[in-house]
């Protein structure tokens, strides 16, 4: 069992399970920073494990609830990004005429619809997350197309 590979739900359980450890003062911050970051570079059962050795176990509705806690956690974040990508990406439209100031919103979309893409599995908030990218790389392409316009002319 212990050289079966990981997914990166069992990554971000055991990522709970130290924060967890770390709120209720076993472990300091420097310990929970080192412990997370190995726990993101795991690839098997094993390299988790080790992680976790000298933490006591959960009972098993608290690992329920870790579990269903790293899940919300994510879904959430993404729903934010997915919400502020579709809103920068855009923002710019209304703006269009004035495509020197707009550069800002058009990255903006790009960076979180990217991040927002990442984050969720609904096919909703991803679908929102790909407007957002596609609306950013449109205003930062028409921007890019401005700027060479008028260096040309």
């Amino acid at each position: 069992m212990n050289d079966i590979r990981v997914s990166n739900r069992d990554r971000e359980a055991v990522v709970v399970r130290l924060s967890v450890a770390a709120s209720e003062g076993r472990l300091t911050f420097a310990e929970f920073e080192d412990r997370s970051a190995h726990a993101y570079a795991a690839k098997t059962y094993g390299e988790l494990d080790v992680l976790v050795a000298d933490l006591p176990m959960l009972a098993r509705g608290e690992a329920v609830v870790v579990r269903n806690r790293a899940g919300v956690a994510r879904a959430h974040e993404g729903t934010a990004l997915s919400f502020l990508a579709l809103a920068a990406g855009w923002a710019w439209v209304p703006m269009y005429g004035h495509l020197h100031v707009v550069l800002f919103p058009g990255v903006a979309g790009v960076v979180f619809g990217l991040f927002g893409l990442r984050a969720n599995a609904s096919h909703f908030w991803r679908a929102l997350a790909t407007l957002g990218v596609l609306g950013g790389s449109l205003c930062v392409a028409l921007q890019v197309a401005w700027a060479v316009y008028h260096l040309l002319d």
